[in-house]
């Protein structure tokens, strides 16, 4: 995913580059002219990494949270470090521990994902709705920052 973003990232520069070398553009309208349709880009990519993420983690256990640390940035934030613990299918109990995550109480069951071939290759299950809200948010800001630019 990181790579992904780099990549539009630095296509983003390029396409700025271009406007201003070829002054087809003001400095304060190319950057909403390259940002608006890079977060474009971007919205079908985070769903992408997702749905690639899951055929990497085609396994499903229930885990069981361990530990669960850190400071909310607010009563629903998503700064928690989750340490869960599963067992796979062959019977061995393995942890995953991730961080940017919704708080959850030790003891408190935790859907997991992970790779039978080689489970230490694990991830916790929010489920498609992260990916999808993200996605949908840069579509928006995406179309309202183009809109503008183009205007």
């Amino acid at each position: 995913m990181r790579r992904r973003i780099t990549a539009v990232a630095l296509a983003a520069v390029a396409a700025w580059a271009a406007l201003r070398l070829l002054d087809l553009a003001s400095p304060g309208r190319a950057v909403p002219l390259v940002a608006g349709p890079a977060l474009l880009l971007l919205a079908p990519l985070t769903v992408a990494a997702d749905l690639s993420a899951r055929r990497r983690t085609p396994a499903r256990a229930t885990g069981t949270v361990l530990a669960c640390e850190g400071e909310g940035v607010e009563p629903s934030g998503w700064e928690y470090t989750l340490t869960v613990r599963f067992t796979s299918a062959d019977g061995r109990d393995h942890v995953v521990t991730e961080s940017g995550r919704p708080r959850r109480r030790p003891a408190d069951p935790m859907a997991v994902r992970y790779d039978p071939r080689d489970p230490a290759r694990a991830r916790l299950d929010l489920g498609t709705a992260p990916a999808w809200t993200s996605a949908a948010a840069l579509l928006l800001i995406g179309a309202v920052v183009t809109w503008f630019a183009a205007r």
